[in-house]
């Protein structure tokens, strides 16, 4: 009798021991997020806010592909991604030397369309063109090298001014304008900048063309390739969006003072994307060149605006 009344006790404290457990766990994970929702502020934090992009894009170039004459071994005088003077020593097979006949940069590999796809012919490039090139299974491959028969392609040279075409919505090429600079990145480590050089409507999408003088590594590589087109990067507050509001034709937040006073606060937009805006810190200069006092880090923000 005693031996179970040891029991009965020691399953009480582990009961209790449960429901303080479970009981713990809620104030600690669960309460802050469902409190969270009935907050009706936030705090303004410093950051960089980019307004991008992913795009499957077009690479296109002026190539002027070269080809062996007849058969034999050739060797490379010249390393791929040089940049090289018209009449340089690019090849030699046997006792020729091939040459070039213009000004550009060494490339040891083609795909064929070198001279389908061409600067002059970009504003008649569709968007199908990437099914179609995927379609017919073709892709960037080496230059011949070693033994080499008549007719294959043994170099190319490439103009050093190259594009990038992508085709997007109306509602994502408004953030971008002709003339303006845009940062590329091709892959996690390289970003080049580039001009926008043409915003065009083609049916329901819109062509981008961008243009470049410089090159990076392996861009030669490629004819179509998913990039991140960096429209633009700005430092500021961090806003959310939605907490925006216009009073008197000015734009601003509401923000909470000590007191619990919310106050209308002016901004100056800079960038805005998925539910975010970067506006000025502290004060910005309106278009009659007056200081207006902004936010801060830190200040409190009404979430709805009024």
């Amino acid at each position: 009798m005693k031996k179970t009344k040891i029991n009965f006790t020691a399953r009480k404290g582990v009961a209790l021991f449960a429901v303080l457990f479970v009981i713990l766990y809620a104030i600690i994970y669960i309460v802050p997020k469902v409190t969270d929702i009935f907050t009706q502020t936030y705090t303004a934090e410093y950051g960089i806010l980019e307004v991008k992009e992913e795009a499957r894009c077009v690479f296109v170039r002026n190539e002027n592909v070269y080809k062996a004459s007849a058969g034999g071994k050739v060797e490379r005088k010249a390393e791929s991604g040089a940049l090289v003077r018209k009449g340089t020593d690019i090849a030699a097979i046997g006792s020729d030397t091939v040459t070039n006949a213009q000004r550009g940069i060494v490339s040891y590999c083609y795909d064929g369309y070198e001279s389908k796809i061409t600067p002059d012919g970009i504003s008649n490039l569709k968007s199908t063109f990437i099914s179609e090139y995927r379609d017919a299974k073709a892709s960037v491959k080496d230059a011949a090298s070693g033994s080499v028969q008549s007719g294959d392609v043994i170099f190319k040279i490439i103009d050093e001014n190259w594009y990038l075409v992508y085709w997007t919505d109306e509602e994502e090429s408004s953030g971008i304008s002709q003339g303006s600079t845009v940062q590329v990145q091709p892959d996690e480590n390289t970003e080049i900048q580039m001009t926008v050089e043409s915003i065009t409507k083609q049916g329901k999408e819109v062509q981008i063309v961008l243009s470049c003088n410089r090159t990076y590594k392996d861009f030669d590589r490629y004819r179509i390739k998913d990039c991140v087109i960096v429209a633009s990067r700005n430092s500021g507050i961090i806003l959310e969006t939605d907490s925006i509001s216009e009073k008197d034709g000015v734009k601003g937040v509401y923000v909470v003072d000590k007191f619990g006073n919310e106050n209308f606060t002016p901004v100056n937009i800079l960038s805005s994307q998925d539910g975010k805006t970067v506006v000025e810190k502290n004060f910005f200069y309106d278009s009659k060149g007056n200081r207006v006092e902004s936010v801060s880090s830190y200040d409190e923000i009404l979430k709805a605006g009024k």
